[in-house]
């Protein structure tokens, strides 16, 4: 899949399971029938686990539409439930350029699934004018924005326009994996079909749930994929799966810097003996170390891919050998000492890269935490001297009672180029 472009389509699924914990489609009709059924008597007519026929009964209704979409939007945890593994793995690739994604789920855990560095969402035509990619495709709508939820057989039937465009756009020449999609429910039926007619073959797409293999002869998955191939049906939980898929990409980013480093032993001995113990994490820890590594990350540039992080990681195999182990806060324990490493992707001053490594070490500081070593790549210029007083002058003093306190912290920092050419 990896010459490929590969396009996530998922489902509500993912969302299931703790820490996120949102409603099933039987449980959300449940939710809505109770909290509806006052203003709306006719619901007592109607199988209050049926998600489209309490919205249809509700939308024919003078006033229901809107009614429905606003008690849709807060009808279950769906603006702040708590991200789970498979949307924090989802949100960081993205991140990374590795893939798109495409969700019929209301809410926004892929794109809050990697904290600060949060994604863009298109839920509407205006999205696409004022966001820039990548962003995650919300072809139902969002619980955030009650006016997009396509609730209704009706707007299930007949989404807006840019629903069909972006999905077209998106799906045709990717490979196309579904996950978090087990059971294909009546309100997301239509756009699997839709989404499986877009992909130019059947053999670019992946369905990804437990049951896949097990429970294919019962499953919907059959009638709306009926020549899957069976090295296609992938019996995993999302989890599971995004955990494989993010160590596969992982594992090929650094081994594109090793193998672009044959030519020089050395060089690539080092590197190998970094990546040894970084691998010892697992892909979420990665992925979000490598992001957080980068003073600067632009959301769709890899920061694996670059040649300041295969730099960096050069230096900490020489300082370190394999010894280098991911702990908290981004620092790598060593047997040389806590080291951190920073990079610079974009041209900037060198002295961006000194301002990030003095910021990140009072937030060492004031936790108690050891301060560690910091090698960094990238920035133009030399490295400024430090601001603070030389221990020769300090003696046992704490440098901390001097002068204007905390800010006379200065971090001991090295370039990667003086590391490897040392």
């Amino acid at each position: 899949m990896s010459a490929r472009k590969i396009v996530i389509y998922a489902g509500a699924g993912i969302s299931l399971s703790p820490p996120t914990s949102l409603p099933t489609g039987a449980a959300l009709a449940k939710e809505l029938h109770t909290r509806l059924k006052a203003a709306f008597p006719v619901l007592d007519a109607v199988d209050p686990g049926d998600l489209l026929a309490v919205a249809d009964k509700v939308a024919a209704l003078p006033g229901g539409e809107s009614a429905l979409r606003q008690s849709s939007a807060i009808a279950a945890n769906f603006k702040s439930a708590k991200p789970g593994y498979a949307h924090r793995i989802l949100a960081h690739l993205m991140l990374e350029g590795a893939i798109d994604v495409l969700t019929t789920n209301w809410d926004n855990c892929i794109e809050r699934g990697a904290g600060e560095e949060r994604l863009p969402t298109v839920t509407s035509s205006r999205d696409l004018v004022d966001i820039t990619p990548p962003s995650v495709l919300k072809i139902h709508g969002c619980a955030s924005q009650p006016s997009t939820l396509l609730v209704t057989s009706g707007h299930l039937a007949d989404p807006p326009p840019w629903v069909r465009e972006q999905t077209h756009a998106r799906l045709g020449n990717a490979v196309v994996v579904f996950i978090g999609i087990g059971d294909v429910a009546g309100y997301v039926k239509r756009r699997i079909e839709e989404a499986i007619h877009e992909v130019e073959s059947v053999d670019n797409i992946r369905v990804v749930t437990p049951t896949i293999q097990s429970g294919w002869e019962t499953s919907q998955w059959r009638t709306v994929a009926p020549n899957l191939g069976e090295d296609y049906k992938i019996p995993a939980t999302a989890d599971v799966f995004m955990e494989q898929f993010a160590s596969a990409y992982i594992m090929a980013q650094l081994s594109e810097h090793s193998t672009g480093l044959s030519s020089d032993e050395g060089l690539k001995a080092d590197l190998d003996r970094a990546t040894e113990g970084l691998l010892e994490s697992d892909s979420l820890t990665v992925l979000k170390w490598a992001r957080e590594v980068d003073i600067d990350p632009r959301a769709g540039e890899p920061v694996l891919k670059s040649p300041e992080l295969a730099k960096v990681l050069i230096a900490l195999g020489r300082l370190a050998g394999n010894s280098a182990r991911l702990s908290q806060n981004q620092v790598l324990n060593s047997a040389q000492g806590p080291i951190e490493l920073l990079v610079a992707t974009r041209t900037v001053p060198v002295r961006r890269l000194v301002q990030a490594a003095e910021y990140r070490l009072h937030a060492h500081d004031n936790q108690g935490q050891p301060h560690p070593r910091f090698v960094v790549a990238g920035g133009v210029g030399p490295i400024p001297k430090p601001r603070s007083l030389p221990n020769n002058i300090m003696g046992e003093s704490d440098e901390r009672d001097i002068v204007d306190g905390p800010l006379t912290l200065a971090p001991d920092i090295t370039h990667a180029d003086d590391v490897i050419a040392a």
